[in-house]
């Protein structure tokens, strides 16, 4: 986990992500256009499940790593 500049906080990864979706406490998922068909569709059903609407995919995975200040491709980061 962690804090923007703005005050915002987030998740990198598939798990994490998941768990603040299911659990009602994402505000903004931000999706790899470049992401794995089947991953996405995994990640799309969770969100229109738990009414999540501000969903960003203008972002490639490596754009999102750097983004994140990660090393590896990353793709999906959920914040919070």
């Amino acid at each position: 986990m962690s804090d923007s500049s703005d005050g915002r906080s987030w998740v990198i990864g598939i798990n994490q992500s998941l768990k603040l979706i299911r659990s009602g406490k994402a505000k903004r998922v931000i999706l790899a256009k470049d992401a794995d068909t089947a991953f996405s569709t995994r990640v799309m059903y969770e969100l229109k499940k738990a009414g999540v609407l501000d969903i960003d995919n203008r972002y490639t995975s490596r754009q999102l790593a750097e983004k994140a200040g990660v090393d590896v491709p990353t793709a999906i980061i959920t914040e919070f």
